[in-house]
């Protein structure tokens, strides 16, 4: 077991890993390698260390156990740091064995074209002929598997699943695989089942999830014990830590009032049917709240039928929506900047910007209100995003740079949730280094004292998170409420078909604005972040200690 007190010792570039995320594939392997590059000298030290990596390889594996990759990398560290259960060392042998990638790491021309294609029926369906061609090819049922929870088939998932169940060896991974996605699929107590036999032959490393699906089945005290358990065992857990926290605490389900008067600002281009769903549900998460807000939509030059959308809600919503009619695409900075600048919204407490093709809870507000009252000091709030309607695949949590990789890249954002599905170890509350503009709220004094936003990010894209790295070297506080989660229609992934001219220009943008920011910003942004970070995080271990004790 790795001492709590150990992770307090590291570099801080290792520490602001581990703050990051403890979820991941790709987030965990590389902190383990991060561990690795440490070059303690001294024994213990380099002991623990080496423990540290060992686990959280392992963890990195368990979130995709049919990673026959990383499974042979993790057979390894085994063979030369032994440390699984006789069990668990045979199930990760095995499945290195049976999940390899294709001869030479070159994946079937057919599979890559039907991934591009972003269509998951005919993708599906020649998976699934494949197997029935070789049934024993871990590396197409790896393909199906992935495919299928992200696109919300979960019986598809779970048959891939029974695939492996006939095989004792591999008893942990079926089990595995079967949690997970009766887990996504709402089946808490069947996941409860899956997932306690698979922590049988990795002891403690499905703690999280295992805590999370007994909460979610009601059986409350069994969840927060389990995560417990989880976090003292592996204090490396930081997600499992902060979840277990907002659980115990009561901030998972609080609500609050925002106080004055909010500012609610949209703006679209040639999107009126999303445009049309989302001013639907905000009308509906705005019954009694006239008085104390407003909302303004700028119509950025459109022509599709959004004018008359904007036309149509202005009548249902009445005297405190009002639409602005822009006869060019301005881009997306410049309008908002337009709305901004609007005298009545000027005057407003807060002011937050929605998409315009977001679907929104009816607890919105009053989620970003108790995140208000938890972090009164905080200059931005922000929040979790999924794809819409399937829940599961995260688009956005909170956001933090990375330390630098030394590949010539001047900065990168963390993206632990891209390799993960949601379950619930996103769901907290606390400070960040920048937030998602799908659906942000601003305290009106510090975004109209920031500078508005960057008009070299037109027509769109990252001039939402150049904004927050600005703030954030401003000596202002953001942060992130895990408690609200919004649906965006415009779906993510890397099975999905993207325009070329749209990624060109994302592309572009990002090009900008990683070149936007010296070395030295980049630093001081990092460092700003690990010490909000890890001075709120000690703060929750403290509450949670506490409330042990009691």
């Amino acid at each position: 077991m790795i001492p709590s007190h150990f992770l307090s010792t590291l570099p801080p570039d290792l520490r602001y890993r581990l703050l990051i995320a403890a979820s991941g594939k790709h987030h965990l392997a590389d902190t383990g390698r991060a561990v690795l590059a440490c070059g303690e000298t001294d024994p213990e030290s380099a002991s623990l260390l080496a423990s540290l990596a060992k686990e959280l390889f392992t963890a990195a594996w368990l979130t995709d156990p049919l990673d026959g990759t990383l499974a042979a990398d993790l057979a390894e560290f085994d063979r030369r740091l032994p440390g699984l259960t006789p069990q668990g060392a045979k199930c990760v042998k095995a499945t290195a064995g049976l999940c390899r990638v294709p001869e030479g790491g070159v994946v079937p021309p057919r599979l890559v074209a039907l991934e591009a294609s972003g269509e998951y029926g005919p993708l599906c369906r020649w998976l699934e002929r494949e197997l029935q061609i070789a049934p024993g090819n871990g590396f197409l049922a790896w393909s199906l598997y992935h495919h299928a929870l992200r696109n919300g088939d979960f019986k598809q998932a779970l048959g891939v699943a029974a695939r492996f169940s006939n095989m004792p060896v591999l008893a942990p991974v079926a089990a595995k695989l079967s949690a997970d996605a009766h887990f996504l699929a709402g089946e808490y107590d069947r996941a409860v089942s899956g997932y306690a036999q698979a922590e049988q032959a990795f002891p403690g490393l499905c703690a999280d999830r295992f805590g999370e699906a007994l909460y979610r089945a009601g059986r409350i005290e069994e969840g927060l014990a389990c995560l417990r358990r989880g976090v003292e065992n592996n204090p490396w857990m930081v997600n499992a830590a902060l979840r277990l926290h907002d659980l115990s605490s009561g901030i998972a389900d609080a609500r609050g009032h925002l106080p004055g008067r909010t500012a609610i600002l949209l703006y679209s281009y040639n999107n009126a049917a999303q445009l049309d769903l989302t001013l639907h549900s905000l009308h509906q998460s705005l019954p009694d709240q006239e008085s104390e807000v407003l909302v303004r939509v700028l119509s950025n030059g459109s022509v599709d039928g959004t004018n008359e959308v904007i036309g149509k809600w202005r009548d249902r919503f009445g005297e405190f929506f009002e639409g602005v009619f822009l006869p060019v695409n301005i881009g997306a900075p410049a309008a908002r900047n337009w709305l901004i600048s609007l005298p009545e919204v000027r005057a407003c407490d807060h002011i937050a910007y929605l998409d315009d093709d977001v679907r929104l809870p009816a607890e919105w507000l009053s989620r970003f209100g108790a995140a208000v009252s938890a972090y009164p000091d905080a200059a931005l709030w922000g929040c979790r995003v999924a794809d819409y309607e399937r829940v599961a695949n995260l688009q956005q949590v909170d956001l933090n740079i990375l330390p630098l990789s030394g590949e010539g890249v001047p900065f990168q954002m963390s993206e632990a949730h891209l390799s993960a599905h949601d379950f619930g170890q996103f769901s907290y509350l606390r400070p960040a280094g920048a937030v998602t503009g799908c659906c942000h709220l601003f305290r009106a004094g510090a975004l109209l004292g920031s500078g508005g936003f960057d008009i070299r990010f037109s027509p769109s894209q990252y001039d939402d998170l150049d904004h927050d790295l600005r703030l954030s070297l401003a000596g202002k506080k953001i942060v992130y409420q895990g408690h609200l989660a919004v649906e965006h229609m415009k779906v993510s992934g890397r099975s999905v078909a993207v325009d070329p001219v749209s990624a060109g220009s994302a592309a572009g943008n990002l090009r900008k604005l990683q070149s936007k920011y010296s070395e030295k910003e980049t630093g001081i942004l990092r460092e700003k972040s690990l010490g909000v970070m890890e001075s709120d995080f000690y703060a929750k271990l403290e509450c949670l200690a506490a409330s042990r004790d009691d």
